[in-house]
């Protein structure tokens, strides 16, 4: 006669141990693996977005475009609380990829609010190239991307790709959050809060210091370059170039950058674009 055998305690608690240590074990594994695909995504949209770049400044010699600029004001003047369409870097270099993807960060697509970000300056994004940019989580190079139509920089003259004696070391997109007026931005060093204190506590809505890098991609921040390459840094590393720094530093020779959350700047020519 077949006798059925069950499994006995001890057995069953010895296959729940064995699934438990695997688990320990192997669950870091994919977290680790998904991190880094994560952060393979990021680099392959600012890749993307780099070449987009190129793509435009070859059509407008050379010129790099303007961080933003108003539909149908006096000079394109950026006027809070006129209600008016804002053109934004977005929406400069959407044409060559028709990718909404390449403003994103995998790890926190929809780190900055753009349309929240204008609603609170009485502005609205532009809507020319179909649906509004809605949210992003890339930012930019304040310093090369100019900004002549955005108080208090009215009438600034814009950046050419013949000024940049090393492209290679000037970002110009990188994963960023945004750090709302009056702060604080934790990324700030406890050193630097005092001697750099608009980036930590950003003293209005819309300046380069509300627009910060963030570090997401197992303590990386992903940025591109000038040159069209991308690359992760460390967000405790450092970025070559020095230029004069008119406004921290009052015209004294500064580094261009402080990762992760200043990467606004041109070496040799600007340190700090602006308050």
């Amino acid at each position: 006669m077949f006798i059925k055998r069950a499994f006995t305690l001890i057995e069953l608690l010895v296959v729940i141990a064995i699934i438990a240590i695997l688990a320990a074990i192997l669950f870091p594994v994919f977290a680790q693996a998904k991190a880094a695909a994560k952060k393979t995504a990021a680099l392959s949209n600012l890749k993307q977005n780099a070449t987009a770049v190129i793509m435009y400044n070859t059509d407008y010699d050379g010129t790099f475009a303007q961080s933003a600029y108003g539909i149908g004001t006096p000079n394109g003047y950026v006027i809070p609380g006129s209600g008016t369409q804002v053109y934004a870097i977005y929406d400069a270099i959407f044409p060559y990829t028709k990718n909404k993807e390449i403003y994103t960060d995998p790890a926190d697509p929809k780190a900055i609010n753009w349309r929240t970000v204008l609603s609170g300056l009485g502005l609205v994004p532009f809507t020319g190239n179909g649906p509004a940019i809605e949210t992003v989580s890339t930012s930019i190079n304040f310093a090369l991307f100019e900004d002549p139509a955005v108080p208090p920089t009215f009438g600034e003259s814009v950046v050419n790709e013949g000024s940049l004696n090393a492209p290679s070391d000037v970002p110009m997109f990188y994963s960023a959050a945004y750090v709302r007026q009056g702060g604080p931005n934790e990324d700030v060093p406890l050193a630097r809060r005092t001697d750099v204190p608009s980036y930590y506590q950003p003293a209005g809505p819309f300046a380069a210091q509300n627009f910060a890098g963030k570090a997401r991609h197992t303590d990386t921040i992903v940025i591109n370059f000038a040159d069209a390459h991308a690359k992760a840094f460390k967000k405790n590393g450092a970025l070559p170039g020095t230029a004069p720094d008119t406004f921290f530093g009052a015209g004294a020779v500064k580094a261009c950058y402080n990762l992760p959350y200043d990467l606004n700047g041109i070496p040799d020519l600007l340190a700090e674009p602006r308050p």
